[in-house]
């Protein structure tokens, strides 16, 4: 059973270094294009479906729990394919459908399979494995480690491109502090790779990286603020929404010096002429959208413009990419997913009775936030940005659930009692108390 479970583990490892958004479907399948659906990465991808498979039927009765592991993702992956009535290229909307329900189903998975600190291992030693192959191609590949077109001698190491690096060094970077926040994981290993991590979204330039790994270390950490009574959590909101009013008044008007301290333009790197692009595109289609992964599909498409011309296939703002993909439901969908991030993340955060999974999960609606202002991080296929969004929602779910089950068992367990007590012609303090062993049902894995 140990050998099973460790090749279990070992194919969960593979599919999500698989979905890290690197180079190595293109270099393992001998191809170098980032075309998604080019012979080389639909082979790589398509064996990659075949061990989620696998290891879904692994387990039968996880596999029942698939669907429900969070009604508005089964919706979003529902819309998916459904919008392929409605799009400009229904067979493409379909291809990447199929390429969509894996990814998610593979995230639904992995947060219904293992525990929480399971899974937050497991992500960090796949997102390990990708940054020291990035190091290694840095210096033993530097046409494929240095960027040399946009960004030249910025280090993207084994990821399509540095804004790419930066996004999947703040899931290490979150996972790597929270395992040494918790003592999950072993210091002298954990701090090294954080180091190494925050040196690589340094070197790779990326502006978004580097201030979203800030925000995330800063919220885990003080997420302990928030808890207590009346009297440390005035003082703790108070500073907060004091530095959130200095920094929206600092960047109102340092807005330029900040821009460019970062590496960006005040058009964000052409990202204004995007989206003015893209809005316009939005108000042709506002109700159902384009279809989803359709928008940028073909040489005459409504954003062939950007992919002939500039070699983009994404409107870099999540909102604006699931309006492009899945109309005005997907974007309803994917606000309430934010908001139950947020806001019951939150919750859990300040009333639950261990903080640190929902400190984590309210960290990655956060960070989620921040990075989708700039970069499509929303609805993705074979991307590890939706994975840890479905893992997180999926999560908070099965807590709130959990959470109901121990109330009607408690309640079912202390009715007999509340009624014999009623009864009793010596009052309730003479009603037998509940039974001293009784702790509620094993907490599934």
């Amino acid at each position: 059973m140990k050998v099973l479970e460790v090749l279990e583990k070992s194919v969960t490892v593979f599919c999500i270094v698989s979905f890290g958004g690197s180079v190595l479907p293109a270099l393992l399948t001998g191809g170098g294009t980032t075309d998604p659906d080019a012979p080389g990465a639909v082979i790589y991808f398509m064996a990659v479906y075949v061990m989620i498979l696998a290891l879904i039927a692994a387990r039968p009765s996880l596999a029942f729990r698939l669907p429900t592991g969070s009604p508005a993702v089964s919706l979003i992956v529902a819309l998916a394919f459904l919008s392929a009535l409605w799009s400009i290229y229904p067979d493409v909307t379909l291809r990447r459908a199929v390429a969509f329900l894996f990814t998610t189903a593979f995230a639904v998975y992995l947060a219904l399979r293992y525990s929480f600190p399971e899974i937050v291992r497991m992500l960090a030693t796949g997102l390990s494995i990708l940054m020291v192959l990035s190091y290694v191609s840095v210096f033993a590949m530097p046409a494929v480690g240095l960027d040399s077109e946009q960004h030249v001698g910025a280090w993207k190491g084994i990821f399509w491109q540095k804004n790419v690096t930066g996004r999947m060094m703040v899931w290490l970077v979150l996972c790597l502090l929270w395992l040494d926040w918790t003592r999950e994981g072993k210091r002298w290993v954990v701090r090294p790779l954080l180091l190494m991590a925050l040196l690589l979204i340094v070197m790779s330039r990326s502006g978004t990286g580097l201030v979203t790994s800030i925000l995330v270390a800063g919220l885990l950490l003080a997420s302990g603020f928030v808890r207590g009574g009346i009297r440390s959590f005035a003082p703790a909101m108070a500073f907060i929404l004091l530095v959130a009013v200095v920094g929206i008044t600092s960047g109102t008007t340092f807005w330029h010096d900040i821009l460019y301290m970062l590496g960006r333009d005040p058009t964000l790197t052409g990202r204004t002429v995007l989206w003015e692009h893209t809005l316009m595109s939005i108000q042709d289609r506002f109700l159902l959208g384009w279809g989803y992964g359709a928008y940028w599909y073909g040489a005459y498409g409504p954003g062939s413009t950007f992919t002939q011309g500039w070699g983009i296939n994404s409107a870099h703002n999540g909102w604006i990419e699931a309006w492009l993909d899945l109309g005005l439901p997907g974007v309803i969908l994917t606000a309430m997913l934010m908001g139950r991030l947020l806001i019951q993340g939150f919750a859990a955060v300040r009333y639950s009775g261990n903080r640190a999974e929902p400190a984590w999960i309210f960290t990655v609606g956060c960070a989620l936030m921040l990075i989708s202002i700039s970069e499509s991080v929303f609805l993705e296929r074979h991307s590890l940005n939706w994975i840890v969004l479905v893992v997180a929602v999926t999560r908070l779910v099965q807590r709130r659930r959990w959470a109901k089950m121990q109330a009607r068992m408690q309640d079912r367990h202390t009715a007999p009692q509340a009624a014999f007590a009623s009864s009793s012609p010596y009052g309730t303090s003479y009603a037998a108390p509940p039974s001293a062993g009784w702790s509620g049902p094993a907490r599934p894995g």
